[in-house]
């Protein structure tokens, strides 16, 4: 009962804005629609937050009237709003807020430089927490050790994230705050990285990390209300109009619903709960559907990343055949397929959906058979369950997400950002099923695009890019890495509207600019459907509007 109150005081509060608003047609525009019905128009017609009209000038003054408000885009490409769907908003507005942001550092000297200087600012004793390194980037491309770390800040306990959130590093201090020794059992579904003596190196691995995690104290950079609107801000200025936010937890929950009752909250937000609250809070709360907040999903994890050789593979790893014990490395399952299992089958019971991280071939293998299991005994013919990520697939994996009705949430940018190692990590024949877009868009998936910020930029140009080039910035390499998986620009572009719309059971009012839906656009300097692929990066936001309302404007340069 309490959450059907708060969703509608939502909607009241929400509809009572966008009723208020004037009638306004906009005009001269190079409209890119996504209607297959009509994908192309020049202008269209808001009213009470909704699209009213789309078509030519001359439709859209007519079914504007004289008193509509005209606002003339001069020739400049209007997209639907795009949407992010696999982004961590409270992890971008903690960088936003000041979190050391260890994502440009191009060696480890750099990182431990970074430290040191942010130590001396840091009262004795405090925690220094950062994020985004990378040692692929680094000349010498090894895991680092904490000696370097420690030295430079051994009066405060560090942890850093990897750039794919699946490793850390902690230096001398953190490790005694956690009672982290040499001898220290690794943990089911994790690993505490050694040395050639045994000693621990400070780099821990998926469920490892979070021996340190329980251990740190006041390392905030802000309340979860000032990052989560700090990160709304910086999602609005790069043409986000939607998120669907993976791994939220209850404080997360409540200040989402805060936002959209009182009108703060302007995107919309698909929240995913994270695992260890979703039982309990769909038993407890239900779902919750209101105008910019959904509760409908929850988030698991089967597995690691590649980048930190945690991503469970059905064979083992080129670079690292054999694991500490002598035996061979196929990665980490950091959940058993049967828990899996008992989540779907929670999920069908209870009406909500699943989406699971899953990035080797044999988490996606495992997660796709632990979904049919449930599936078989409980059908639902609009589940819509998801795999986060789908990164590494055998080639028999791949038919089975259309078949079953499985969602590949996948974020191209990870594939321009992993292709300089993928091909040494699993060898150059299982790589031709990394990052499998076109042969997954050929069974008939359905791929919802995203970028999984603030591992990757929040950018969804740079995601377009990557959709289409599979290329860095830079063109590299030449032809694209792996070609045969790139996406058409049509595609691409549906991967970041409709189909992460659809990804979100929002696909009848968002995700296209037509008659009925939300007014959820932007306006851009270029049209990224038709100008050379290079120039896409670049792209900048003209205007971000949600429902009828512009909530960010950049003037366009002379």
């Amino acid at each position: 009962m309490m959450s059907r109150l708060l969703a509608a005081v939502a909607v009241s509060c929400v509809a009572s804005l966008a009723d208020a608003q004037p009638r306004a047609v906009y005009l001269n525009a190079n409209v890119h629609t996504m209607d297959p019905a009509r994908p192309r128009a020049e202008a269209f017609v808001v009213e009470g937050g909704r699209f009213v009209a789309v078509g030519s000038n001359a439709d859209a003054i007519a079914a504007a009237g004289p008193d509509a408000e005209r606002i003339d885009l001069r020739g400049m490409t209007v997209l639907p709003g795009l949407i992010d769907a696999h982004g961590h908003m409270a992890g971008l507005g903690a960088l936003g807020l000041g979190m050391l942001d260890l994502r440009l550092a191009r060696s480890y000297d750099e990182v431990v430089a970074m430290v040191a200087a942010r130590a001396r600012i840091t009262p004795p004793g405090e925690w220094i927490v950062g994020r985004g390194w990378d040692h692929e980037s680094w000349p010498e491309r090894r895991l680092p050790t904490h000696d370097a770390l420690s030295a430079a800040a051994p009066d405060h306990p560090v942890w850093l994230s990897r750039v794919d959130g699946h490793a850390g590093l902690a230096n001398d201090a953190a490790m005694r705050l956690a009672r982290i020794a040499d001898d220290t059992a690794d943990p089911p579904g994790g690993e505490i990285v050694r040395d050639e003596r045994g000693r621990a190196t400070g780099v821990l691995i998926d469920n490892a990390m979070a021996i340190v995690r329980a251990a740190i104290t006041g390392a905030g950079v802000g309340t979860t209300e000032e990052l989560l609107l700090k990160a709304q801000e910086m999602c609005l200025a790069v043409g986000l109009t939607g998120v669907h936010d993976a791994g939220v937890g209850p404080d997360e929950i409540e200040t989402y619903r805060r936002l959209e009752a009182d009108g703060r909250l302007k995107m919309r937000i698909h929240a995913m709960v994270a695992a260890a609250h979703a039982p309990r809070h769909f038993e407890e709360h239900g779902i919750h559907v209101g105008p910019r907040l959904s509760v409908r999903a929850a988030k698991h994890y089967i597995d690691g990343a590649m980048g930190s050789r945690g991503a469970w593979l059905l064979d083992p790893y080129a670079d690292r055949p054999v694991g500490p014990g002598g035996d061979a490395w196929h990665g980490l399952a950091v959940t058993q397929p049967e828990a899996i299992e008992a989540a779907a089958r929670h999920a069908l019971a209870h009406g909500y959906q699943l989406c699971t991280h899953a990035i080797g071939d044999r988490a996606n293998r495992a997660v796709l058979d632990a979904y049919e299991r449930a599936l078989a005994s409980s059908p639902s013919p609009d589940h819509r369950f998801r795999i986060e990520h789908a990164q590494l697939l055998h080639p028999d994996d791949i038919p089975r997400f259309a078949a079953l009705g499985v969602i590949p949430s996948m974020q191209p940018t990870h594939c321009t950002s992993d292709m300089r190692w993928v091909d040494a990590r699993v060898g150059p024949e299982r790589a031709r099923g990394a990052y499998a877009w076109a042969g997954l868009l050929r069974t008939g998936a359905r791929i919802a695009g995203g970028s999984d910020f603030p591992v990757e930029s929040h950018n969804p140009f740079l995601g377009l890019h990557a959709a289409v080039t599979r290329q860095t910035a830079e063109g590299d390499p030449e032809g694209g890495w792996h070609a045969e998986h790139r996406m058409t620009p049509d595609e691409a572009l549906r991967a970041f509207t409709l189909d992460a719309a659809y990804a979100a059971f929002r696909e009848e009012t968002t995700g296209s600019i037509q008659p009925g839906k939300h007014a959820d656009f932007i306006v851009i300097d270029r049209d990224p459907l038709t100008t050379d692929a290079e120039a896409i990066p670049a792209t900048r936001v003209l205007r971000t509007v949600i429902a009828g309302e512009t909530v960010y404007e950049n003037e366009p340069r002379p």
